[in-house]
């Protein structure tokens, strides 16, 4: 029969073996959950940087848009208008470039 001292031995080696490896487990565990934790944590960083990128963004193409709106009003204004189309040689009609036509005159049939 073997040596009560020595299974002793035995029993404290196994118990240390499953002490070791239920620690290396928990702190493989923990290791774990803090890398997904900083994982999280660079989205949650990366997420508001990107919105803030958006909301700039936003701010530009809102402040362009009014931009273009007060041209659209500028250029659709009669004055403008009226200085374009001097500029492209237009010019007001004379007496001589009115032509009348009477009401009740039917052209081109018999």
């Amino acid at each position: 029969m073997a040596n009560p001292k020595v299974r002793s031995k035995e029993r404290g080696q196994s118990g240390k073996s499953v002490l070791s490896l239920g620690f290396v487990v928990l702190i493989l565990i923990a290791v774990g959950l803090s890398l997904v934790y900083v994982r999280i944590k660079v989205e949650e960083l990366s997420l508001g940087y990107e919105i803030s990128r958006n909301k700039k963004t936003t701010e530009d193409l809102l402040k362009e848009n009014r931009t273009l709106q007060s041209e659209f009003m500028k250029l659709k204004s009669p004055e403008k208008l009226e200085q374009i189309a001097t500029d492209l040689g237009f010019k007001f009609p004379t007496q001589v470039d009115i032509i009348y036509i009477e009401r009740n005159k039917v052209v081109g049939n018999k």
